[in-house]
């Protein structure tokens, strides 16, 4: 009566964060909204407010700013990797479905990260004028 929740195919207990509300896929989500306003919304609009406000070439804010979305790229695939295992460690009835958006998303991904690199990378090697 009182015992844990038990997945009947499989005979594995249920954990209470798999149940809760959040589901596997809530940090990620969180995750993926933060590096979605970053990069369409507040970016874009703020680094010339940025550059006039301080006074700084464009070319350090911009490549500040490709840091971060770097940073937040590399996260992004560490959350689909990981919402992705949890799925399958939980044998979750819906993992298949998820797989191809996940793969989409995670191929998306990798391409502004390599694009923000190359980016970031011709800024760094690019002779000082």
């Amino acid at each position: 009566m009182g015992g844990p929740t038990v997945c009947a195919p499989c005979r594995l207990p249920i954990s209470s964060s798999a149940t809760g509300s959040g589901g596997p896929s809530r940090l990620p989500l969180l995750l993926a909204a933060l590096r979605c306003a970053l990069r369409y919304v507040v970016l874009p609009f703020m680094i010339p407010f940025v550059v006039v406000a301080t006074g700084a070439t464009r070319g350090i804010v911009t490549g500040a700013a490709l840091g971060l979305l770097l940073i937040l790229d590399v996260l992004a695939v560490i959350g689909i990797v990981a919402t992705l295992r949890r799925l399958w460690r939980l044998r979750h009835p819906r993992r298949w479905q998820y797989l191809p958006v996940a793969l989409t998303l995670a191929i998306l991904v990798g391409i502004f990260l390599v694009s923000d690199a190359r980016v970031l990378a011709a800024s760094w090697m690019k002779p000082p004028s």
